[in-house]
């Protein structure tokens, strides 16, 4: 197999982790949905709502923007080591995000201080390698599609 045909497949296979994550997370992040209805309705406190809100909305977001990139991987440059590297950061920090929105709803922490307590220590923990780690991945991808871009204008 040549260089260039196992740099494709990989390519192929990290799109094929995006797209599966997303479409996971995108399901997880409808069913977020069940308990927020229930917290408007039963009048939870505007906290727990608010919880709930961001959990289902910024799941939904995020399985929608992994739906988004795998389909575009192809066109980024980079190596395929470091599309592969971009794509599991993004998948890790997406799985991230969902542990620590879902969790932090439940049990009432919002993941952005430590707080007292295993569960917060965990919320706080998850968030921050999602952000982190997605920080780093979308620098990776965006910085191969610009490279795209200015070979496609100075191409033509």
């Amino acid at each position: 197999m040549t260089l260039k045909a196992k740099g494709e497949r990989m390519t192929g296979m990290s799109a094929s982790f995006l797209a599966s994550s997303g479409f996971l997370v995108l399901l997880i992040g409808s069913l977020c949905g069940v308990p927020l209805g229930r917290a408007i309705n039963q009048n939870y406190d505007e906290e727990r709502v608010r919880a709930w809100r961001v959990a289902h909305s910024s799941l939904v977001g995020g399985g929608v923007m992994l739906l988004a990139i795998a389909p575009n991987l192809s066109i980024v440059e980079l190596p395929s080591s470091l599309k592969a590297l971009a794509s599991g950061m993004l998948c890790v920090s997406i799985w991230s995000f969902t542990f620590a929105l879902t969790f932090g709803a439940w049990k009432g922490h919002r993941g952005t201080q430590r707080g007292t307590g295993l569960g917060a220590a965990a919320t706080y923990t998850a968030n921050m390698a999602g952000v982190v780690l997605s920080t780093i991945a979308i620098l990776l991808l965006s910085y191969g599609s610009i490279v795209h871009l200015l070979r496609t204008f100075s191409a033509g």
